[in-house]
């Protein structure tokens, strides 16, 4: 089980204003398909609480997007372990239409300690040899950096609602997302196609929390950032979009 894949029907509730499925929906498969890679193990998040007293948290994600898709035809989700490390592991994901590719990317995620939130090590959860595959996406590096600069502008204030929480009790990775997608408006999206995708995690977010979006952008590529009251950034991304 070097390579996990799985076929999918894409449905209505994964698609845009303009009815077809892209950087949302395909965050949510790769959040899928990550998971469900270490489901198959037995250490995703629905056993490890309870056995290791540790929980995957999600660090970093980058997508490259090629193409929208629809209903039409059913699409192939393949992922692997490219890299594991003592703290961390490297995730990559490929979604294609037949044999076209839609989009690929790659996710890193580590460990936390549920008594006092440190970093857990991945041996912890004595996790079987030789899972790493050998093989890359096309996907960037992470960048080291992505605030935006000392151009960003105010956009929104979002409040954490209790439908956005996951089973460690805090903001679900996918809901910043949509957050940042809505520092846009609907012409926004009819006028550009949002080709690369790249959002890192820094802090938690949790039930309540005021959180600032504000941005800047150079050319094509927009930055932006989740500021809570302490003036952290919760987390960080940048979207590259092109006019269609």
């Amino acid at each position: 089980m070097m390579i996990y894949e799985i076929d999918y029907l894409p449905r209505f509730r994964e698609s845009g204003h303009d009815g077809l499925v892209g950087l949302r929906g395909y965050m949510d498969y790769f959040q899928d398909i990550a998971a469900g890679q270490y489901h198959v193990l037995d250490k995703d998040n629905s056993t490890i609480h309870e056995k290791y007293g540790v929980a995957w948290v999600y660090s970093k994600y980058r997508l490259k997007i090629y193409d929208k898709t629809g209903f039409d035809h059913s699409i192939h989700i393949s992922a692997w372990i490219s890299r594991l490390d003592r703290v961390r592991s490297w995730q990559e994901m490929e979604i294609r239409r037949g044999e076209e590719l839609l989009c690929e990317g790659r996710l890193e995620s580590c460990l936390i300690d549920l008594s006092d939130r440190s970093i857990a090590f991945i041996p912890r959860i004595e996790l079987p040899d030789g899972l790493a595959v050998d093989r890359t996406t096309d996907t960037l590096p992470f960048s080291r950096k992505l605030c935006p600069d000392e151009t960003a502008e105010y956009c929104y204030t979002h409040t954490v609602r209790y439908c956005e929480l996951d089973n460690n009790r805090h903001m679900n990775n996918l809901h910043y997302v949509n957050m940042f997608m809505n520092a846009f408006d609907m012409d926004f999206y009819d006028r550009g196609f949002i080709t690369d995708f790249e959002i890192h995690y820094l802090h938690q977010a949790y039930l309540g929390d005021e959180l600032r979006i504000v941005r800047s952008h150079d050319g094509e590529e927009y930055r932006l950032a989740a500021v809570n009251g302490k003036g952290q950034n919760v987390a960080v991304c940048m979207m590259k979009v092109i006019l269609v």
